[in-house]
């Protein structure tokens, strides 16, 4: 909650430049969306596909001040209907910004993981949650207001007010009902353009992926981070299965960049080190393990906290934020 409340309070001071986010044309038809640099870590990358007759928006999240600039940009990007929202975790908070996509692309159709967790009840208290939250970072933010001299109230006020306006707009929002879950796997023709989607155990229990064929792309969310935060004991078939998909190229995760097929070794290799050390009973880090990652943008910090997260949940003593 603190974390949350620290980002929100953050983004409430920022101005739009700062949050934009960086689209990157891989095709004519595949668009990636990452965050502005500084929220790389917290917000994840999303996709837009385009097909002849319809267009695809693959996840989302929380943040609804960068979603409502993604969504006017969108607006002007494009050049068919948005017809479906596609999300790759079952992780309730990280679906709250589909209710503002659905709001502005009402005709699109809403795919979920079939997934216990998600039924309405759910999806609407992540929902209310969310909404909470920015109600506690105004109110914090005024408190904050209340202490600065008089001469330096004014500028902070306005973006207090607009705050106050963008919360009362996002009150009249409603969660994403679940319909029943279709049969998988599913395809999604866009005219040209075929996304298959597949569940599979991934990093939030239950996951979606999306694999276009014609791309030899394959987008997996957080399930496909080349540094996995482990928060289950079955994820290690489904990144061995993912690496053997047909015809596969290139993956994009949710944090990071793009990256070759073949980089699907990083996490399967890291998973195997920590069952390696499980059954010896050793819970440190193996030097191998920086070794690994020696090219990537991650400092041995991240890696042995990641490490002792894999070792808490492969030994089933405790997962992380659940």
């Amino acid at each position: 909650m603190f974390r949350l409340l620290s980002v929100f309070i953050l983004l409430l001071t920022l101005t739009p430049p700062v949050i934009a986010a960086s689209w990157h044309t891989v095709s004519p038809q595949v668009t990636l969306i990452a965050p502005q640099a500084k929220a790389r870590y917290i917000l994840p990358n999303m996709a837009l596909i385009k097909g002849k007759t319809c267009s695809a928006l693959i996840d989302s999240h929380g943040d609804f001040v960068a979603l409502e600039q993604l969504i006017n940009q969108l607006k002007t990007r494009l050049t068919t209907p948005l017809c479906h929202l596609i999300a790759t975790s079952s992780e309730p908070h990280q679906l709250t910004g589909l209710a503002l996509l659905k709001q502005a692309f009402p005709d699109a159709s809403v795919h979920l993981p079939d997934a216990p967790q998600l039924n309405d009840h759910t999806m609407r208290a992540a929902l209310d949650t969310q909404l909470a939250n920015f109600a506690k970072s105004i109110e914090l933010s005024e408190q904050r207001l209340s202490k600065l001299p008089a001469e330096q109230q004014a500028p902070w006020q306005k973006r207090v007010t607009l705050a106050k306006q963008r919360l009362t707009r996002w009150q009249t929002l409603h969660s994403i009902a679940v319909t029943n879950p279709a049969v998988q796997p599913r395809e999604l023709k866009l005219g040209g353009l075929t996304l298959q989607l597949t569940q599979f155990q991934g990093q939030s229990g239950h996951d979606l992926s999306v694999f276009i064929a014609q791309h030899g792309a394959l987008f997996a969310g957080h399930s496909a981070n080349l540094l996995p935060y482990v928060r289950n004991t079955t994820w290690q078939r489904s990144l061995q299965a993912l690496k053997n998909t047909p015809a596969l190229n290139w993956v994009m995760p949710a944090f990071g960049k793009p990256y070759q097929a073949e980089q699907l070794e990083l996490p399967i290799a890291f998973m195997d080190l920590a069952q390696q050390q499980l059954t010896r009973s050793n819970t440190q880090m193996p030097k191998r393990v920086v070794t690994l990652y020696q090219n990537q943008p991650y400092n041995e910090a991240q890696l042995a906290q990641h490490f002792t997260q894999a070792i808490k949940v492969l030994s089933h003593k405790k997962a992380l934020n659940k």
